[in-house]
């Protein structure tokens, strides 16, 4: 089978939304390897997104869709339905009284418009909504069916996962699983990665290597189809093996770690604890670690950035690593400092084993930069760490 994906809603349109549902779908259709094609986005407007339905009713088996199901005037996604598949709306009883219960368990009274959520298609299958009011649904023919699901990314998530991906696996007798791993790098680029391993990319077809990068990190991801995860995960260790060996010590993580995670483990093995001083980073390395819970995280300072300016930055950065040290009678001072007149970031990291500095150059200063220059930090931290 193949599906498509339609997003429903003029605010995805005007970009007052970013759209989080359909990469999330996406991602949950490729798990189950379930194949996508196209992904189109359509406003509020009840011709339009049937003819869209209509469309895309050419080209897939299953059309699955986001938004338009509440109980306002511009909420179209089910009157769309009902013409594309010529079944008038009819009142679903069972669907009022889901509603009116979840009402009344917020002791708030149901208004009239939360009827409209009520109605479906004639012979429509609804679709449960435990975390909201507006039913999910089925409705089909011939060419294929159409199944439609809130837009509130909370309710989509939970219907998409408990109900429509178990409804298409029995009804189109999918079997086995699409597994991932993501390996993560920092402190090189994406075309360097390629550069070591882009003949693994270009001839292995099953587990598959793909390669994205971003501000924080390069992700390799290594996909397998297999019957069971723990056979796909055994076909992924191989790949995993390999990629390793390519770039021995540069993997920090895998799938969710992150990088301050990582090096807060590092220093907990050690039992030392970590003292920052921040200019160019502007206290983001200090607030990822907190968001990480890092429990060796001594505390920071943050300095304006042309705190150290005329000075000789090789000494500033090593000054401001054992000036936070001190301050926060930490075992371990890290410093990042600028020199605005040259955009170069002067770094040093202190521990009692040893001490390592870097520089690294930046072509203009905005919270990109920031993300890349916190990471750089803490990958240099965790490399020394590692050595």
């Amino acid at each position: 089978m193949n599906a498509e994906i339609v997003m429903i809603g003029t605010e995805l349109l005007l970009g007052q939304l970013v759209d989080s549902n359909a990469t999330h779908i996406g991602k949950v259709l490729a798990e189950n390897g379930i194949g996508l094609y196209q992904k189109t986005t359509v406003g509020d407007n009840r011709a339009r997104i049937a003819k869209v339905f209509e469309a895309a009713l050419n080209r897939a088996d299953v059309i699955l869709t986001s938004g338009g199901l509440g109980p306002t005037e511009d909420d179209l996604t089910r009157e769309a339905l009902s013409d594309v598949f010529g079944k008038p709306l009819e009142f679903r009883q069972e669907a009022w009284d889901g509603i009116t219960a979840i009402f009344g368990f917020l002791k708030r009274p149901a208004t009239e418009n939360n009827k409209k959520q009520a109605y479906a298609p004639e012979g429509a299958t609804l679709i449960k909504n435990p975390n909201g009011t507006a039913p999910g649904l089925i409705c089909g023919d011939d060419r294929g069916e159409i199944i439609c699901m809130p837009g509130v990314p909370r309710e989509l998530y939970a219907m998409l996962e408990d109900s429509v991906i178990p409804y298409l696996r029995t009804k189109y007798g999918m079997h086995g699983v699409i597994h991932h791993r993501t390996l993560k790098i920092c402190g090189v680029g994406e075309s360097w990665v390629d550069s070591k391993m882009g003949d693994l990319m270009a001839t292995l077809s099953n587990p598959q290597i793909g390669v994205l990068a971003s501000p924080e990190s390069v992700r390799i991801r290594i996909s397998a189809k297999a019957d069971t995860i723990e056979e796909a995960d055994r076909m992924i260790d191989a790949v995993d093996e390999q990629v390793r060996a390519r770039m021995p010590g540069l993997i920090f993580g895998t799938d969710n770690e992150t990088i301050e995670g990582v090096v807060d483990a590092l220093l907990q093995k050690r039992s030392w604890t970590l003292a920052i001083t921040e200019t160019f980073t502007g206290g983001n390395i200090a607030q990822r670690l907190i968001a990480a819970g890092a429990a060796s995280f001594a505390g920071g300072t943050v300095e304006r950035i042309d705190r150290y300016a005329g000075q000789n930055m090789k000494h500033a950065a090593l000054d401001a690593a054992n000036t936070a040290r001190a301050v926060h009678n930490a075992d371990c001072g890290l410093g990042v400092v600028t020199d605005p007149a040259t955009k170069t970031v002067h770094a040093a990291f202190v521990t009692p084993a040893g001490n390592v500095e870097w520089d690294s150059g930046y072509p203009r200063m905005d919270p990109a930069m920031q993300t890349r220059g916190t990471v750089l930090a803490l990958e240099h931290v965790r490399r020394h760490l590692t050595a």
